[in-house]
């Protein structure tokens, strides 16, 4: 009976001693697919769609007992890099390599964000910034002097 015990007490404590670092890095968001998990992603080379849909397919799909005037299910909206795109199907036309981020919104969040036009919730991507650099200044004029 003790020796069961301590085996048990063994289990547990192996259990609650944490996950393998390389998961817990990839740990899942359920409202956000990370950049890690794009490229670890078997989809990766495909179009973020693709991705999203393997990844977290809930996105792509009208949030539950949300329900337009005709009684069809209004799909989410989508804003990339902060602009209204028309429909999902722009995700088909961006590369998984050029996305940073993808977040869900949920109908209240989303309308609290972007107003009644994501009454359905939203899906937000962020692309991955290249070529970052800080704006020039012009050249100062020296012939002038400073004012006070």
């Amino acid at each position: 009976m003790k020796k069961r015990f301590a085996l048990l007490a063994c289990v547990a404590a192996l259990a609650l001693a944490g996950t393998p670092s390389g998961a817990q890095e990839l740990k899942r968001e359920k409202d956000k697919i990370t950049r890690a998990e794009i490229e670890a992603s078997p989809q990766r080379d495909q179009d973020i769609y693709q991705v999203i849909r393997s990844l977290r397919p809930q996105f792509l799909r009208a949030a539950r007992g949300v329900r337009s005037f005709n009684g069809v299910a209004a799909a989410p909206v989508l804003y990339v890099d902060g602009r209204h795109e028309s429909d999902l199907d722009a995700l088909k036309a961006l590369p998984a390599a050029a996305v940073q981020e993808v977040r869900y919104l949920d109908p209240s969040k989303a309308e609290n964000e972007f107003g009644n036009d994501a009454q359905s919730g939203a899906v937000v991507v962020t692309r991955v910034k290249v070529g970052i650099s800080s704006p020039t200044s012009a050249p100062r004029d020296t012939t002038k002097p400073p004012q006070r």
